[in-house]
């Protein structure tokens, strides 16, 4: 019964699994079309800027910070991706470039100012008071 559940749960695992991806760039196209992952990451680098921009405002805990990361790492290595592989893509300027943009582009398509301290911080202060999504992850200091 043992060897049924490991055989499925290897299944699952290698089901729709990215390992066909030889190249860098192939690996960096995966994730950055997986939302599970790239949607994680887009959070991150939002609060960060938040974080930035602002300080009146703090990021969420290190607990949190960590087990947010770590699930992205794990959604990640589900695809069959290597540690290397993952960091690599992390790492990359271009990669963080381009998050850097989708999350200016964000704020602006929020009527905010990415370079506005005060705009950044008006923005960061409603979401925690709307208790959004990205606002139960930030506090005022």
């Amino acid at each position: 019964m043992k060897r049924h559940l490991l055989a499925f749960s290897l299944a699952i695992l290698c089901s729709g699994s990215a390992v066909a991806a030889t190249t860098q760039a192939q690996v960096n196209e995966t994730l950055r079309t997986t939302p599970a992952v790239y949607n994680g990451l887009f959070t991150a680098a939002l609060i960060k800027h938040i974080v930035d921009t602002c300080p009146a405002i703090s990021p969420p805990g290190r607990f949190a910070r960590t087990s947010h990361f770590l699930s992205l790492y794990n959604r990640a290595r589900n695809l069959g991706f290597s540690r290397a592989q993952i960091e690599a893509f992390v790492e990359d300027k271009q990669e963080q470039a381009r998050l850097k943009g989708i999350v200016e582009a964000h704020l602006q398509s929020a009527d905010v100012d990415p370079t506005n301290e005060a705009a950044v911080c008006a923005y960061a202060q409603a979401q925690i008071a709307e208790r959004s999504a990205l606002g139960r992850q930030l506090r005022e200091r």
